[in-house]
């Protein structure tokens, strides 16, 4: 009588938000982290706002991510870089854009330059709630993706949900921010709403770090 055959061990597998190869996702979230202050920046001297505090945290998270992760993401896994793009495209771009278009301003317009990168004081008082949010938002993501569930289709699949409403939000931020607050009397207080934008993207980056 032979022994029966051992069990296959079940298979896991990593799905890919959208389909798109590994790190597409960030680049995504990072490309309209990058668009919003540049907008924010380059809108004429009537626009009457100054860059707010949330950006300057997720800017920071998504420069020190791929700065430290970004020659690796995707092409080690799959041969392809994010979005398709050649490598290190993405961080050429987001460097570049940056760079070019604080110098034209520092020539151009530096008054506007000066003001909206300058933070008032009832902006300042946000900054331990935002960091707080970032550090919170990162640390469970990364702990998460720690977990024996990571390669759980159900996990995969909130991730996914979790990277859209990601992108959603960041647009509602542009639509509040540039179109909206703006032109009424009694703004919106985004204190909240920006905390929160800022807790999931920061969640996403540390599960997909």
């Amino acid at each position: 009588m032979s022994a029966a055959a051992p069990a296959e061990p079940a298979v896991s597998y990593v799905r890919h938000p959208l389909g798109l190869p590994p790190g597409s996702v960030r680049a995504v979230l990072a490309l309209m982290i990058a668009g919003l202050f540049w907008l924010l920046l380059a809108l004429p001297d009537a626009y009457p706002d100054r860059v707010p505090l949330f950006l300057y945290v997720l800017l920071a998270l998504v420069l020190l991510f791929f700065g430290s992760h970004g020659h690796t993401i995707g092409h080690h896994i799959t041969g392809q870089s994010p979005l398709y793009l050649p490598r290190g495209s993405l961080r050429g771009v987001i460097l570049l854009g940056t760079a070019a278009l604080l110098g034209w301003l520092y020539y151009a317009h530096p008054d506007r330059l000066a003001t909206r990168l300058t933070p008032d004081a009832n902006q300042l008082v946000r900054w331990p709630g935002l960091l707080m949010a970032a550090f919170g938002g990162f640390t469970v993501g990364y702990v998460a993706r720690k977990g024996p569930w990571r390669n759980s289709a159900t996990f995969q699949d909130l991730l996914a949900t979790l990277s859209l409403l990601a992108m959603l939000g960041l647009i509602g931020e542009t639509i509040l921010i540039v179109f909206i607050n703006p032109t009424i009397q009694n703004r919106m207080d985004l204190t909240t709403w920006e905390a929160i934008l800022t807790a999931a993207v920061a969640f996403y980056y540390g599960a997909r770090s």
